[in-house]
């Protein structure tokens, strides 16, 4: 079991590195329709959510890379234009929020979401409310086009980032366990939120210590410390030095294929 567990890693693995789809690539053919497809971007935040839901879920899948900076004609033709999107049974799913509350309720154990309404509820709160850090993230960590932030700038926004991290940090000492979603595991909300602290995580790397989480935030740092040991973010997760090393690359050279294939193995 373990060796044939393996073997479906890697071949997943192996689609989740693949190549950037781009103008001109012939469209994706779905070989097998009860199985779930995903578009996908390497290293999108937003895609990674959906990605990770699935292995934890333990669902069989096949990832397509889709290039956002020169996208084929059959992906804008048929979605929104963004990832991720799933493709199940001739059904179209965009947007990362809904197309993973539809694999938890399609799919079987683990559910991922609360059983409790109100939980489910309230969990969703905190997943819009951490998901408002990008307003203060994305200029730190991304080229902006026709727009320079400069370094004083990227600093104001950390500090800005950091006061709105407090949010977080008083949610995870409220409930005094190790994921939101309890002591033993993550939930919908843990995998949710992820992505955007993985980005947070890499900013010493990419640009230097002084965007370092402060010491103060113990409650988020053990979280996050907690979520770097769970299967589907060891699995499909950015390391902080491969992440800083795709993301320099990728505003240089504005090429994901590079960025994946140069950043491997970190």
């Amino acid at each position: 079991y373990f060796i044939q567990s393996n073997l479906r890693l890697a071949r997943v693995m192996s689609t989740w590195e693949s190549e950037h789809l781009s103008q001109g690539s012939p469209k994706y053919h779905i070989s097998d329709d009860n199985k779930v497809h995903i578009y996908n971007m390497r290293f999108c935040p937003y895609a990674e959510r959906t990605v990770l839901v699935l292995l934890a879920k333990n669902i069989p899948f096949n990832i397509v890379n889709i290039n956002l900076k020169n996208k084929p004609d059959w992906f804008v033709e048929s979605t929104f234009g963004q990832v991720p999107v799933i493709l199940h049974k001739e059904n179209i799913i965009p947007e990362s929020l809904i197309g993973c509350d539809y694999l938890d309720d399609v799919f079987g154990e683990p559910k991922l979401h609360p059983k409790d309404p109100l939980q489910k509820a309230l969990d969703r709160v905190v997943v819009e409310k951490q998901s408002g850090m990008m307003k203060f993230l994305f200029p730190i960590y991304v080229k902006i086009p026709n727009k320079i932030v400069c370094y004083d700038e990227k600093v104001e926004m950390f500090d800005k980032l950091v006061d709105y991290l407090q949010s977080f940090e008083s949610e995870l000492g409220g409930r005094g366990t190790t994921f939101l979603g309890g002591e033993e595991s993550p939930n919908m909300a843990d995998y949710m939120i992820w992505p955007f602290f993985e980005r947070v995580e890499c900013l010493p790397k990419l640009i230097d210590e002084k965007f370092t989480l402060p010491s103060s935030l113990v409650h988020v740092h053990a979280w996050m410390k907690a979520m770097r040991e769970t299967k589907p973010v060891k699995e499909y997760g950015l390391s902080p030095e491969r992440l800083a090393k795709a993301t320099s690359i990728s505003m240089e050279f504005s090429d994901y294929d590079k960025a994946m294939k140069e950043s491997a193995g970190l």
